[in-house]
């Protein structure tokens, strides 16, 4: 890669990275979107999961009292199984078309929350291990799921530090899995160093940068942000990455 893009990916990173650590969500999104415009989907998907792995690592030790680990450990029961579920069979359906499905579902979700009884309902804890399971598998086939966690990590016993870090747990456990899981099936991860040693490092200061905003938003006015950004997502998802794909 050139270093123009390489200096445009590292600025990503950190912007990205940002924007992650203040509303939850969207950073991810985002920073693949970007790197597809100068790498092939087979090198962007491995290669951000190195990158998002150490913006998430850092918000998870800068969020480390907040986590929410009840719901933790259950999401991460299933998750490994998930992914190599994902690696070993999903690796050949259409992405478009899961695209569609996850944003389809935000949207879905983030209306029923909103109507009569599930307004005020929380998804019990339990569900969590499925949704791990679930989540390992999409994970290694679409890259970034944080859309679908985002809206089930929605909670009324959760802060706005708990819920982005425990979404930063969540980012950790799959992006350690899915570049584990690419390195299994022949991956060169040093041939992407050069790339890799710029971009962590500015993931890594944006997600602080981030951290030092979000202690000073308002409760109300994050979840206005988050559940903004979680539709904007979804529309992504379904028009940009979906049908665009499908119709071109």
């Amino acid at each position: 890669m050139s270093p123009i893009e390489i200096a445009i990916l590292s600025g990503a990173a950190f912007c990205t990275s940002a924007l992650t650590a203040v509303v939850g969500a969207g950073g991810g999104t985002a920073l693949i979107a970007i790197m597809l415009q100068v790498m092939s989907p087979a090198a962007a998907i491995p290669v951000h999961g190195a990158v998002q792995l150490a913006s998430n690592t850092t918000r998870v030790w800068l969020l480390w009292q907040h986590m929410s680990w009840p719901i933790i450990f259950r999401f991460a029961a299933a998750l490994p199984l998930g992914a190599w579920l994902g690696l070993a069979l999903f690796q050949g359906l259409p992405t478009a078309v899961i695209q569609i499905m996850i944003g389809c579902f935000v949207l879905i979700s983030l209306g029923a929350r909103q109507i009569g009884k599930w307004r005020e309902s929380d998804v019990p804890l339990w569900a969590f291990v499925p949704i791990g399971f679930v989540t390992g598998a999409l994970n290694m086939v679409v890259g970034v799921i944080a859309p679908v966690l985002g809206v089930l990590i929605i909670r009324k016993d959760l802060s706005k530090e708990a819920i982005v870090g425990t979404l930063g747990f969540f980012g950790f456990l799959g992006n350690l899995l899915k570049i584990a899981g690419f390195a299994m099936v022949g991956f060169s991860f040093t041939a992407y160093g050069p790339t890799m040693l710029c971009m962590i490092p500015a993931a890594v200061i944006g997600t602080r940068v981030g951290r030092a905003v979000l202690s000073k938003m308002d409760e109300t006015y994050f979840l206005i942000a988050f559940r903004a950004v979680l539709v904007v997502l979804a529309l992504k998802l379904i028009v940009v990455d979906g049908l665009s794909q499908l119709i071109g």
